[in-house]
């Protein structure tokens, strides 16, 4: 396992010694750091923007190498299943069984979607729609027109001339 780098040795190292790249040495980025060794921190540019770069550079070698804002990653396997558009990931350290039958995932019915959002607010615009469901414009308004023409939600125009469904 490779050991993480600390932020605050990797500073040091960009203060005192970062014109000649000791920082870019310390994270293993041996290209840049030659670069730097040769002019000088890319004449003081490279070095004065790795002033605001450095942590992060730090965060992304640890978490390539195992380990995440101090702590190891000690082979722990993370799963996201997406089910109709809402991610879920698996509690940490959680095993499954690979199967060799892809499992049917159920699709939610675009009029379904509607009326769950709705449940949430009564009024709707359609810009509200497509932005907060899985359903693309034309889905939507063909849905949301069959919703009215079954009495479901009533078309309405506000003060501002916007048209929005009313589903109360």
């Amino acid at each position: 396992m490779v050991p993480i780098k600390s932020k605050g040795v990797a500073y040091i190292l960009w203060f005192f010694l970062g014109i000649f790249g000791a920082h870019r040495f310390y994270l293993e980025k041996i290209g840049t750091g030659i670069l730097y060794l040769c002019t000088g921190g890319v004449f003081g540019i490279g070095w004065l923007i790795d002033l605001f770069t450095l942590g992060g550079q730090v965060d992304v070698y640890n978490a390539l190498h195992g380990g995440i804002g101090g702590f190891t990653n000690n082979n722990q396997n993370n799963i996201v299943i997406n089910v109709a558009g809402q991610p879920y990931a698996a509690p940490t350290g959680a095993t499954y069984a690979p199967t060799s039958t892809p499992v049917p995932v159920a699709k939610v019915s675009a009029e379904k979607q509607i009326l769950a959002l709705a449940d949430r607010s009564d009024k709707l615009s359609l810009k509200q729609i497509v932005s907060q469901t899985s359903l693309e414009l034309d889905e939507a308004e063909a849905a949301v027109k069959k919703l009215v023409d079954r009495g479901m939600a009533r078309e309405q125009v506000d003060s501002d001339g916007r048209l929005f469904y009313n589903f109360s």
